[in-house]
């Protein structure tokens, strides 16, 4: 036996077609040094790495010139590789200890040269790994002076796929753990790369291997993991941003899962389109790749068939994990796709505003809304003084839990909306100086993870970034205009007094205005309410004086250059002066022939001595309708009569009109 040594770490065995004797057996130790041979013979190889290694070895070339021609690669006695193709090369192979054997097998009639290059190396983490196994990288092993690729492949029980979930690891934010479909290190077959710690998630193959490649190493790294050999077409995992997927139900009493990698930014809509599950068998949808993430919806038999979108931040992924361990169903009645749906991958949900004013709406608006969004809009704060963000919901239709909030840099609620009733107000929110330089609105819509919550159609609401106003609750007060606002600057300010004082008296707003010149006008709005939607009070006629509100609030708007003052009070009304309908009744509203009220109250028990004089007197009708009556016969009967007489000298009496004429 003839013993070949093969030094600093790279080998390459060049084999070249002979007739070479029978019983060729030879002997190649891989250790710090380097050697180069040609092979002319049909021989095998019994390939040594040192202690604690395995032999990575890869074909660079295979060029054979007959049909009978062979190379086998053994790992022990195990044949991890056949070739029998005339060209081939770039495959790669690793052996699960320190021995490797290679055996060339050329038909003696061949008269063409045959051409074989192979690769050996030794490595002192990886191997080769089958069914099941510890998987373990100690980068401080490695030489300094190595800078070769760690390869791990992994072979799972015929007819099963690999699984392997890294349990522990210290990995180097410039290190990569790459994992490949297959066995090679083909690009179009790459699973997933990873680079940190918390990335690291149960990886399952499609078929019954995988390769492991880890590179870039500083010599601190480690990792360790535990593969496993899992049931075929039960877990999965999904490297596509967009794709349509299927659960299949295998066996009853498994577990399945279907894990969607994590994406670089956006989120992930998914969609369950299809629900087939027996009784006692669950779904859980995971916000993560792992089931210690937080449930976003638990599903079972009796859920129902439409759900709405599910958003998932992309940098997280999903789990979607299927119990059937309990499950309780028919033969001939069970489904064997127990769920199937979609995802798409999208860019950020929300945005940074660049506009200081506009309008948003909830994701899909006005359809349902997804669930477990969370939606950010960055509002364009200036750098420099203070500001208020102005909010008001157009129309809300969102569920209990779910909301819609303004948020500082902190992430501190400054102000919150729920519900599917409009707010009687407005707000105006002033920002925290120490972080006034952010501020967001956020639609949250997470879930509680118990069965599938309920989603509704959203909302619409208007925002603008103000340098001036205020939202004011005490019971009397004054603004105006600050000095220093720039021209064309509109500032707003909303009322809301208490509801009602001492006694029981019902509160309103009263309020004046001064330093109103008419050619202002136009630069004050004033509501009667807390909303944009309230009905406007008119100004025109007089440049100060007082007025009262049907409620306790008031929305004012005020744009620069005006410079007039609103001072308010509160005003109480109390029971016996309340409309039926529960509005206080203004001292000027009864019996001025409106209805202010809106339900008459204050048009009741109205005399003729206490009706205001403005009012139509009694007697008045009277006389208009005996002159209206007196006119209608001077201009149906005396006029036509003094016409016709007028005109015909003979005609004498009204009554010659109705004679008959004799000829």
């Amino acid at each position: 036996m003839k013993e070949i040594y093969i030094f600093p770490g790279v080998f390459l065995l060049v084999l070249l077609s002979a007739h070479a004797d029978p019983g060729c057996n030879k002997t190649l130790s891989l250790t710090d040094e380097t050697l180069v041979t040609d092979l002319n013979e049909t021989c095998s190889w019994t390939v040594k790495s040192p202690a604690k290694t395995n032999i990575v070895v890869q074909v660079s070339v295979l060029h054979l010139t007959d049909p009978r021609d062979s190379m086998l690669l053994l790992d022990k006695t195990a044949l991890i590789a056949s070739y029998t193709e005339m060209d081939k090369s770039g495959d790669l192979y690793v052996s699960s200890s320190n021995l490797l054997h290679i055996e060339t097998i050329y038909n003696s009639q061949g008269q063409l040269p045959r051409n074989v290059t192979v690769s050996l190396r030794p490595q002192v983490n990886g191997g080769r790994y089958t069914q099941s196994g510890q998987v373990k990288l100690n980068a401080t092993i490695i030489p300094k002076n190595d800078s070769n690729p760690v390869y791990f492949q992994l072979v799972a029980s015929p007819g099963q796929q690999v699984q392997i979930l890294v349990n522990e690891s210290n990995i180097f934010p410039t290190t990569t753990i790459a994992f490949y479909e297959g066995l090679q290190p083909i690009l179009e077959n790459l699973l997933i790369r990873q680079g940190t710690y918390n990335q690291f998630f149960p990886i399952t193959s499609r078929s019954e291997s995988m390769l492991i490649v880890g590179e870039n190493f500083q010599n601190q790294e480690f990792f360790s993991g535990y593969f496993i050999s899992v049931p075929k077409g039960c877990d999965q995992i999904l490297t596509s941003p967009t794709t349509s997927f299927q659960l299949l139900r295998r066996n009853i009493d498994t577990q399945c899962s279907l894990v969607a990698v994590p994406q670089n930014t956006g989120f992930t809509s998914l969609k369950i389109q299809s629900l087939n599950l027996c009784k006692n068998e669950t779904v859980t949808i995971f916000d993560g790749h792992s089931q210690l993430d937080e449930r976003i919806a638990t599903l079972t038999n009796k859920s129902s068939q439409t759900t709405p979108q599910i958003y998932v931040r992309a940098d997280k992924g999903f789990r979607i994990h299927m119990d059937s361990i309990y499950a309780e169903c028919a033969n001939e009645t069970v489904e064997p796709v127990a769920l199937s749906g979609v995802y798409t991958s999208k860019s950020d949900c929300g945005k940074k505003l660049t506009s200081p004013g506009g309008t948003l709406t909830s994701p899909a608006y006005p359809d349902l809304y997804p669930l477990n969004a969370n939606c950010k809009w960055d509002l364009p704060v200036p750098e420099n003084g203070s500001s208020l963000v102005y909010v008001a919901m157009e129309t809300a239709a969102l569920v209990s839990n779910h909301a819609l909030s303004l948020q500082d840099g902190t992430g501190k609620i400054l102000w919150k909306f729920m519900g599917s009733k409009l707010p009687t107000t407005d707000a105006v929110v002033p920002l925290n100086k120490t972080e006034s330089e952010v501020a967001m609105l956020v639609f949250d819509s997470s879930t509680t993870g118990q069965g599938l919550d309920k989603v509704s159609k959203g909302f619409s609401a208007t925002y603008k970034v103000l340098k001036c106003g205020g939202y004011m609750t005490s019971e009397n007060g004054s603004f105006s205009v600050p000095e220093g606002i720039p021209k064309g600057e509109s500032c707003i300010w909303i009322i809301s007094i208490p509801s009602s004082g001492t006694n029981n008296s019902t509160n309103i707003v009263q309020f004046t205005l001064s330093g109103l010149p008419k050619s202002q006008n136009s630069n004050i709005i004033v509501l009667d309410g807390g909303t944009s939607k309230s009905k406007a009070f008119d100004f025109t006629s007089k440049t100060s004086m007082s007025y009262l509100t049907r409620t306790n609030a008031l929305w004012v708007q005020i744009t620069t250059p005006a410079k007039l003052t609103l001072n308010y009070k509160t005003y109480g009304c109390s029971k016996k002066d309340l409309c039926k309908n529960g509005v206080c009744l203004h001292p000027n509203w009864r019996c001025n022939g409106v209805d202010n009220c809106g339900d008459m109250t204050d048009e009741q028990n109205c005399s003729s001595s206490s009706s205001p004089s403005k009012g139509l007197k009694t007697y008045l009708v009277v006389i208009i309708a005996l002159m209206c009556f007196a006119f209608g016969v001077v201009f149906t009967i005396v006029i036509p009569a003094v016409y016709k007489r007028c005109r015909y000298p003979n005609y004498h009496h009204l009554q010659d009109l109705m004679e008959p004429s004799v000829s």
